[in-house]
């Protein structure tokens, strides 16, 4: 099963903030200078995708006019695109980071031996959520994720706040963790989630 790694944070934020403030979000994501990711070519050679960061409003199908129209029930404010690692989905009271990783990547020994490209994307994640105001993170994941995909389809993309979504998770009996070190992949199961991974990013804060 394909499941992709999600991650939500804690922001605050209006309709009008993110109106007045995206060309400053856009400037600021663009100054982070990510690294652009590499795509499969049509003679099988990889190739570094280009462009840039661009953002863009929910939009949905109106037959009457024939045409897409922003629409006006979606809990989502704004999204930025990227030819990165990551995407931006602006929220009232959560922010929402989409990854070209599976859930298992947290899990892979990979992470290990490959220590400072594993904190260099925790750092990027810090990186971006600051531009936002968010101080910390929880990993979600989608494709009937045991607990995890509920949290995030059924809550976060519904508009619930990131608090909310947090409290939920610290009382439901789910072990939290925080210490990489310790997910090891052979104890990952899709259908049966035993931690949550909570990110406070205080190694970068210090």
């Amino acid at each position: 099963m394909s499941t992709s790694l999600f991650i939500i944070s804690n922001i605050k934020t209006s309709k009008e903030e993110v109106e007045l403030r995206k060309d400053e979000y856009l400037k600021k994501l663009k100054n982070l200078n990510l690294e652009h990711t590499s795509v499969l070519s049509a003679d099988n050679t990889f190739v570094k995708s280009e462009g840039d960061w661009e953002y863009e409003y929910p939009m949905i199908y109106n037959e009457k006019t024939d045409s897409q129209i922003l629409d006006p029930d979606n809990p989502e404010l704004i999204y930025f695109t990227s030819p990165f690692v990551f995407d931006v989905a602006i929220f009232e009271e959560s922010l929402v980071l989409a990854t070209i990783y599976k859930y298992r990547y947290l899990y892979e020994d990979s992470k290990i031996n490959f220590i400072d490209n594993f904190n260099k994307f925790r750092k990027n994640i810090f990186d971006i959520i600051s531009i936002f105001g968010g101080t910390e993170i929880i990993y979600l994941a989608d494709n009937g994720c045991n607990k995890l995909s509920s949290y995030f389809e059924l809550k976060v993309l519904e508009g619930v706040s990131y608090n909310q979504v947090k409290n939920e998770m610290l009382h439901d009996g789910t072990a939290i963790e925080r210490d990489y070190m310790k997910l090891k992949i052979d104890t990952l199961s899709y259908g049966n989630i035993t931690e949550y991974i909570f990110d406070d990013f205080s190694d970068f804060k210090n």
